[in-house]
């Protein structure tokens, strides 16, 4: 056991939990987090009992306990139990408990069994399970490490070469089920530019409909839990942010969309919408979700309507500031997004490798943020470019997603070519462009969208999407398919020449 208590009780519990016959023993009474994060690297305990309003408690240093396989007990006030069961603890104990029966709970939590490194069973107050018959003291348990292959150097270019591994996409179905997010774990700060909202605790909503986004009329819009489209692709620039914000623009004309921009190599959607505001919303969420007090009603008062019924989650302000996106955290991000808006989507950055085999445990991840938009994807759109360079890293791209299993294999998989071209993929480029991804990467539904600098440009310099700024633009089009394909209605421009025939 690993104890970090503030009160009086601690040297009761250590009695009650140094008796004989308990089968458990105090390794190490702590004075802060940091000590307690250090006996945990170092496997000293497996079980933690931390005291609530120590400086530090906070769902990404649970989740870095987690990752070293100890569990936690949090010990809080009454008016704390609720935060302090969303931060992600495997049981909460109301202060002034006897410590006979904390101690009880403490050697029950140590004798549940429980998955490595997985997600803890859901805290309660309750009096504490009876431990199981023959059940000896809980081991250490360390997280799943997973080794990503990285694929070899493919001696491609455009229209020429060896083939590539197979890539397999899924179709455009709506997926039903979803499991819960995992990704990389991290570390936030508790400041964000000196800006602290209101110290809102709110809890989880009984109603479904309860917090929900609301619409531009100001009032809320019942939805049930949404879907999460992260848009991604290799380096480059190849058009990530044009679609995202396009594509959620589109998504917005079916119902509630939220855009957000989690890219903390070179966040842009402010720039590209033309937001003035220079405080990070997506920082303040984070740092919300990581003391247990972000839901859907919280998250819905930091974004701003900009376009009709969407709404965005503004990113960072500078991309030296990744380390205050934890993925711990922003596992309830995209949770409550999902409750805020039927569809989410993440603009996110290129970069999916790991750090050089550093343990996560330890510290932050570089790409801790792109990594948990993309385990907690429901739709994944890949946006590559239309040119030669862009295709061999759009190819090299899809076998790096593929062998990295990052992303589950339901998950809903959208190939996008971003500024198709004569200029730079000859006289047929749609026909050349679809040859070589059925060759390279397996891949036969690509979504093409043709190139249109002068729309783009002058969306762009107003500050405005692509919808509104040009609505008959060809890219514009392509992506309103798109959108129509995800939510699962008929393709616009098939209504459009129906109508037509009607007219005539």
């Amino acid at each position: 056991m690993l104890l970090a208590l503030t009160g009086s009780e601690e040297g009761e519990l250590v009695q009650a939990l140094d008796a004989p016959g308990t089968g458990v023993r105090v390794v190490r009474r702590c004075a802060d987090v940091p000590e307690v994060l250090a006996a945990a690297a170092a496997g000293l305990g497996a079980v933690a009992v931390l005291a609530a309003d120590l400086p530090g408690v906070d769902r990404p240093t649970l989740a870095r306990l987690r990752a070293a396989g100890v569990r936690t007990l949090l010990v809080a006030g009454a008016h704390d139990l609720d935060r302090c069961t969303a931060l992600g603890a495997d049981a909460v104990a109301p202060a002034g408990t006897a410590a006979a029966t904390l101690a009880d709970r403490v050697v029950a939590l140590a004798r549940t069994p429980g998955p490595a490194g997985g997600d803890p069973a859901p805290a309660s107050h309750g009096p504490p399970p009876p431990p199981p018959t023959g059940a000896g003291d809980d081991e250490a348990l360390g997280a799943a490490d997973v080794d990503g292959v990285l694929p070899g150097d493919l001696p491609l270019e455009f229209g020429t070469g060896a083939a590539g591994a197979p890539i397999t996409t899924v179709g455009m179905e709506a997926r039903a089920e979803r499991s819960g997010p995992t990704g990389a774990l991290g570390e936030g700060r508790q400041e964000v530019d000196g800006e602290h909202p209101a110290d809102l605790r709110s809890e989880r909503p009984a109603d479904p409909g309860e917090g929900a986004l609301a619409g531009s009329d100001g009032a809320p819009s019942a939805t049930t839990d949404g879907r999460v489209v992260v848009v991604w692709g290799p380096p480059g620039a190849p058009g990530r942010t044009t679609v995202a914000v396009t594509l959620a623009a589109e998504l917005a004309a079916h119902g509630d969309a939220l855009l957000v921009d989690a890219d903390t190599e070179a966040p842009s959607v402010t720039q590209v919408l033309g937001l003035l505001d220079d405080a990070s919303a997506i920082a303040v969420a984070a740092r919300q979700a990581s003391h247990g007090r972000l839901d859907a009603a919280t998250l819905a008062g930091l974004c701003p309507v900009v376009d009709r019924r969407l709404r965005v989650l503004t990113g960072l302000t500078r991309a030296d500031r990744w380390r205050e996106l934890p993925a711990a955290a922003l596992e309830v991000v995209w949770e409550a997004a999902r409750r805020t808006s039927p569809w989410t989507v993440v603009d996110v950055g290129a970069g999916i490798e790991g750090d050089g085999g550093l343990d996560p445990t330890y510290g932050p991840q570089r790409h801790q943020a792109t990594l948990s938009a993309l385990a907690a994807a429901d739709v994944l759109v890949v946006v590559g470019a239309g040119e030669p360079v862009g295709m061999r890293r759009l190819v090299l791209a899809l076998a790096e997603l593929a062998d990295s299993s990052v992303v589950r294999g339901e998950v809903q998989r959208v190939v996008v070519v971003n500024r198709v071209r004569t200029s730079a993929a000859g006289p047929h480029p749609e026909r050349s462009i679809l040859e070589a991804l059925a060759r390279f990467a397996a891949v036969t539904d690509a979504v093409l969208v043709p190139d249109d600098r002068p729309a783009v440009d002058r969306a762009v310099l107003h500050g405005r999407t692509l919808t509104d700024a040009a609505p008959g633009s060809p890219a514009r089009l392509a992506l309103q398919r798109l959108a129509a394909r995800l939510a699962g209605l008929p393709d616009p421009a098939r209504r459009r020449r129906l109508g037509m025939a009607r007219g005539r």
